[in-house]
């Protein structure tokens, strides 16, 4: 059997695409993947079955020590991407049959320090922001729906951008979500105001954009075509701007204000998670440091024990 690192990189290539990952995904992966064989070839190591507990090791160590194009060491989130792509690896070589064990099984990821969400807008700051644009026009109208989407499923704004026709159902109140982050598909609830402006927008907005009529995109640029990938951005920012919210908002700001407001309103925390489309809890748990946050300036600001001088 072929155990030739260059030749089993290929074989990878293959399965990933058997698998229908996103090509972006696959040259990303491939880039970091031929990185970590690069380093192995640089030790002496060809061969698959000649990989080491303590060559592995060793590269993590290199990443860790390594300095990225700005002078600057790779955050900790970068080390465990490129990590986590020598894993899957090896233990794709492992089920094939490759490799008798994995190596880099047992070798724990740098523990990354937790951070709040930048930006959390208060209820006030989000009505502002949705009620900026211009329903009385064709763009402003759609931008009020996305908006709106946003701020009712948080969803990211890839999501946003891909979404066809078929994936609205605004009489149920759902919204599919195909090949989400990781691949993974969902279906998240849509609010009953979300649902009211889709309605009208598929009805009798998006009809003025259209220009092929084979295009099952569900919003549009104003050309007739696909969003681009940084009309979204553009398109927050806009209507922060106008709405005077001094705050950096940006897409993901209201993925992170519909969470923390559903939180606060007594949500479980597992629906959040479903409905955010988190692998682990340990990603949706960020949300209840803020809630106690907000908790705790409540107390200074209500308690009147507080108020009393010390």
């Amino acid at each position: 059997m072929n155990r030739d690192l260059q030749f089993l990189c290929e074989e990878y290539k293959r399965s990933m695409e058997v698998r229908g990952l996103a090509p972006r995904t696959v040259t990303e992966t491939l880039a970091m993947l031929k990185r970590f064989i690069t380093r192995m070839e640089a030790r002496g190591i060809t061969h698959a079955d000649k990989i080491t507990r303590e060559a592995v090791k060793a590269y993590q160590v290199e990443i860790y020590e390594s300095l990225n194009v700005s002078g600057r060491t790779n955050s900790i989130g970068y080390q465990n991407h490129l990590m986590g792509v020598v894993k899957q690896f090896l233990r794709f070589l492992k089920e094939e049959g490759y490799i008798i064990s994995d190596p880099s099984k047992g070798i724990e990821y740098a523990k990354e320090p937790k951070r709040l969400p930048r930006t959390v807008l208060t209820l006030s700051e989000a009505r502002k922001i949705l009620h900026a644009p211009d329903t009385k026009s064709v763009i402003g109208y759609r931008d009020r729906t996305m908006l709106e989407v946003l701020y009712s499923t948080g969803i990211r704004k890839e999501e946003l951008g891909s979404l066809k026709l078929g994936d609205v159902d605004y009489q149920g109140g759902f919204l599919r979500i195909t090949s989400g982050k990781g691949g993974k598909d969902r279906v998240v609830p849509l609010g009953r105001i979300a649902c009211r402006y889709l309605e009208n927008y598929i009805r009798s907005v998006r009809i003025e954009l259209i220009k092929d009529p084979y295009n099952d995109h569900l919003f549009l640029s104003q050309r007739g075509g696909r969003l681009t990938k940084n009309s979204v951005l553009v398109m927050v920012k806009k209507y922060a701007k106008k709405a005077k919210v001094r705050k950096n908002v940006y897409p993901h700001a209201f993925r992170h204000t519909c969470a923390t407001h559903m939180l606060r309103n007594k949500a479980d925390i597992r629906v959040i998670q479903e409905l955010l489309g988190h692998a682990s809890l340990k990603s949706t748990q960020i949300y209840t440091h803020v809630s106690i946050t907000d908790l705790k300036e409540v107390h200074a600001r209500c308690h009147p024990r507080e108020k009393d001088p010390a």
